[in-house]
């Protein structure tokens, strides 16, 4: 019985062992389940007032422009209302019931009263109507229309035929060195922040068809993730041309067409960090041989103007189109509050009622941004001393108290004060421009962000641009995002 009574006992020891073992193997796979299943359960609460509704109507606003829901609603028996609209449209909407107003991207917010929503997507939205009483009376009105575009005229694009063998054969000697774009990659992540800042300014009421945005991160596994909004579309970049101009400027340092320090390191900063006009009149003048001055007449206006159009030729040969950095920023003189005359009107081409202005694309400004952070620009050396140009403190007592500085109502303002920073923006009344480098203080996150808002109202929004850096940078900063 002893013998029976032990071999029992070992026997039953080792059953323990074994439970022991299983549970210490099995207990990850059990959280692994557990997490899984709560993270169903939440995704399941996020759509459930779409796959709960009781109802379901589609709404049609193709053969009529308004439409008028009425009834009464249940406990638990949520209404949905479905319709397609584009980006550019504009809803109108009335209801005494609190709803959902779901977005395609699956934006929702709460909707009473009267809204005017700025449709920032394409797709199918949702309101959604549920009640909380066992029995309550709705009534939903909606009309769609479409927004009204900005008054402002297209932008004119300079005609190839303007371009004369003078300006092309420069274009030749002295071209910018990164003939290659860089091979950006649409990312869905980035996408997703981007549709999200679009979102942002269709809700304040701003024209989302006056506005570009250009993401790339440039700690991506394989450089460089990308998304975009509108970004190949030409828009007026105020003194974001500046950055331009100093890579063209070290371009002829480069290739021995200028003495490098013909231009003072002291008017180079005050043109990129202070964006100072007069400054950058002077070192527009000095790298393309030209003066402003009056009117001038057949051959010798010819020549002017192609002097001036070899800084587009510089870039358009490496693939930076659709491009005009030929004109002067003014007012030149601050003291005279000059405007363009003479043959500075002339280059505008004589209509001052649409005149042809410079002009950039959000995404060639990323371009250059990314080309110069890699060092490509030019050469390592220039790139180097153009990033040193471009870099902006945060901290308060840099910028709070200066006029004009490039942080208050910008990219800078709402970001951490020891967040690494880059920038030139860029602005007139009628315009709100931004082009920045921006890093977590730890480094393990950096990103370019270029945004152009090309109309009166951006100028007037003073607080729309520090939203989105922020919104952007809470994204990019986000543990394991990417």
């Amino acid at each position: 019985m002893k013998k029976k009574y032990r071999k029992l006992k070992r026997h039953s020891i080792r059953l323990d062992r074994v439970a022991i073992l299983g549970l210490v193997f099995l207990m990850p796979l059990f959280l692994m389940i557990s997490v899984m299943l709560m993270l169903t359960k939440n995704n399941e609460k996020t759509d459930n007032n779409i796959k709960n509704c009781y109802s379901i109507v589609e709404i049609n606003f193709i053969n009529k422009n308004l439409e008028k829901q009425e009834g009464f609603i249940k406990k638990k028996q949520s209404l949905c209302l479905k319709f397609y609209a584009s980006l550019g449209q504009k809803l109108i909407f009335f209801s005494q019931n609190k709803v959902i107003f779901e977005t395609p991207n699956k934006h929702q917010r709460i909707l009473q009263g009267t809204s005017h929503e700025n449709l920032s997507e394409t797709g199918i939205y949702s309101i959604i109507l549920s009640t909380a009483k066992d029995v309550e009376d709705y009534q939903i009105v909606l009309k769609l229309e479409e927004q009204k575009l900005s008054e402002q005229p297209k932008i004119r694009i300079i005609d190839e035929s303007t371009y004369t063998e003078d300006s092309i054969s420069k274009g030749v000697q002295l071209s910018y060195n990164v003939i290659t774009p860089p091979p950006l990659k649409p990312n869905d992540k980035l996408q997703k922040i981007v549709d999200d800042v679009v979102h942002l300014v269709a809700t304040k009421g701003l024209p989302t068809d006056k506005f570009s945005v250009s993401l790339i991160d440039l700690k991506s596994s394989e450089c460089c993730a990308y998304a975009q909004y509108s970004d190949q579309e030409p828009r007026f970049p105020a003194s974001i041309t500046k950055l331009f101009w100093m890579v063209y400027l070290y371009g002829e340092y480069q290739a021995n067409l200028l003495p490098e320090g013909t231009v003072s390191y002291k008017k180079l900063a005050k043109m990129i960090q202070d964006s100072n006009n007069e400054s950058a009149s002077f070192i527009v003048d000095t790298i393309t041989q030209t003066k402003s001055g009056d009117k001038l007449y057949g051959n010798d206006i010819d020549k002017w103007i192609q002097k001036r159009l070899t800084m587009n030729s510089f870039f358009e040969k490496a693939g930076y189109y659709p491009i005009n950095i030929s004109q002067k920023l003014f007012p030149t003189s601050y003291q005279k509050n000059d405007a363009p005359a003479g043959r500075d009107l002339q280059i505008r081409g004589n209509d001052e009622s649409n005149p042809i202005r410079n002009y950039l694309t959000t995404y060639n400004v990323a371009r250059l941004l990314l080309e110069i952070e890699q060092e490509k620009s030019i050469s390592p050396q220039y790139s180097r001393s153009m990033k040193l140009l471009l870099k902006r403190s945060l901290h308060p007592s840099h910028w709070k108290n200066k006029e004009f500085n490039a942080i208050e109502g910008f990219l800078g303002e709402a970001l951490p004060e020891n967040a690494y920073f880059a920038s030139k923006m860029g602005w007139n009344f009628n315009t709100r421009n931004d082009a920045a480098v921006i890093g977590s203080p730890d480094d393990k996150h950096k990103y370019i962000l270029v945004i152009f808002g090309d109309d009166s109202s951006f100028y007037k929004d003073k607080k729309l641009f520090p939203e989105i850096s922020r919104l952007v940078y809470e994204h990019m900063t986000k543990e394991n995002n990417f």
